[in-house]
């Protein structure tokens, strides 16, 4: 697994994340201090394909909407933001369409500045991405492996 997995593409001219605290909001508006941010924040530097290429099968993800902009588009954030959510996901199912018995898990863990309709967005984005690739709810003590072959899940 990898830990803040997206954060190999966190842009410095993007603003700083809400899951940063009210004084990092107010430094971040020197230029230098985005810079050192991004240092920080950047704990990958490989791609999703390279990372799964690398055998990566755990992706720790923390996502969050732009305060203020009026779609309810999803980023990958971690202090700044990253991609769109859509444009990773996009990238991990053209990784498991060519690798069909390869299963991944997605841990989106931390959420931030997203109500409810952010959340339906986000669902349907997930699945929208992956459609039967996706694993369907189950008792956890039933998936195994071979559950996952069976029903040609990947995700």
């Amino acid at each position: 697994g990898s830990h803040d997995s997206f954060s190999y593409w966190v842009d410095e001219k993007s603003p700083v994340g809400p899951d940063q605290a009210t004084a990092i909001k107010r430094l971040a508006k020197i230029s230098l201090v985005k810079k050192i941010m991004k240092k920080w924040s950047v704990t990958q530097n490989l791609t999703f394909k390279e990372q799964l290429e690398g055998g990566i099968r755990y992706f720790d993800l923390r996502v969050s909407s732009k305060p203020g902009e009026i779609e309810q588009e999803i980023y990958f954030i971690h202090g700044l933001f990253g991609i769109k959510v859509w444009d990773g996901l996009m990238e991990i199912n053209t990784f498991l369409g060519q690798h069909p018995k390869e299963v991944i898990f997605l841990d989106f863990n931390h959420f931030y500045a997203m109500d409810d309709s952010h959340h339906f967005y986000l669902i349907n984005k997930i699945r929208s991405a992956f459609g039967s690739k996706l694993c369907s709810i189950a008792c956890v003590e039933h998936v195994t492996l071979q559950y996952m072959w069976e029903k040609k899940y990947q995700v």
